[in-house]
């Protein structure tokens, strides 16, 4: 009795997924022979950080909502906002284990691959790694994988690509460095990888738009964070103007000023 309660609740450990990321992390921690406090430090950061991340992506969802029924009413067309985060976010509540278990055990089939394969690349981008994990976990669940086997084939899956996709973009990324020590870890790939050529069918070499100099009152733009979001203020702002104050104010708002809940 006293073993299968002590299971269970191991078992019900594993399934919060912000713990079990911060298993992981306590483990890499005290692999790396790293001293206590820093231990503590990292896992309780890694465990914070995987909750504000889901808290993050709820807040996102909430603000996305009110633009694609904006978009819809002044257009009279359904549309689809399409967001890893908030995907993921939706997932995560039913596939969290799983999710982390393969992100885990992929990143060290990853190392394996480019430890004995010609795919000499280690996969860095963690909320690629992170999204693409939890996407493979819900496919194979879906196609009737569980347990060990689910794990397995997804962490082997999930390895592969992350060794994959880089090797694909090498050749652009070659030309753009100018070295081979730097990789391009995103599994967009395909598409940057068709970019590139097309570029060298029907491109002209052109200077690079890090190099171009913006006039100073403009140079906060290079902040993504301030560009984004004067981008988004200013797509907010088209379509509350475009939906109408009523619609946006009895619908959305809550009797708000319609241009002041946009921005």
């Amino acid at each position: 009795m006293f073993i299968l309660e002590t299971l269970n609740f191991v078992v019900d450990i594993l399934k919060v997924p912000s713990v079990l990321v911060g298993l992981i992390a306590l483990i890499g921690l005290v692999a790396q022979k790293k001293a206590f406090s820093d231990v503590v430090k990292g896992t309780i950061k890694t465990i914070l950080g995987f909750i504000v991340l889901g808290g993050g992506a709820t807040v996102l969802v909430g603000s996305l909502n009110p633009l694609g029924g904006m978009f819809e009413h002044a257009f009279n067309i359904q549309g689809i906002i399409p967001n890893n985060e908030a995907i993921v976010s939706i997932a995560l509540e039913k596939y969290g284990a799983s999710t982390a278990l393969i992100m885990a055990f992929g990143m060290v089939a990853n190392i394996v691959v480019a430890r004995f394969t010609r795919l000499k690349y280690i996969f860095l981008t963690g909320h690629h790694t992170f999204y693409m994990a939890c996407m493979i976990g819900v496919i194979l669940t879906v196609a009737g994988f569980e347990g060990v086997g689910l794990v397995f084939t997804g962490s082997l899956i999930l390895g592969l690509v992350m060794a994959f996709f880089p090797a694909l973009a090498q050749r652009y990324m070659r030309r753009i460095t100018g070295t081979d020590d730097i990789a391009f870890g995103h599994f967009g790939t395909l598409g940057y990888v068709l970019s590139g050529w097309i570029g060298s069918l029907c491109g002209k070499g052109s200077r690079s738009t890090e190099e171009m100099n913006l006039p100073k009152n403009l140079s906060f733009l290079r902040d993504s964070s301030i560009s984004i979001s004067l981008t988004m203020m200013i797509i907010y702002l088209i379509m509350a103007v475009s939906a109408g104050r009523e619609y946006v104010e009895a619908t959305f708002s809550g009797g708000q000023n319609y241009l002041v809940y946009a921005i």
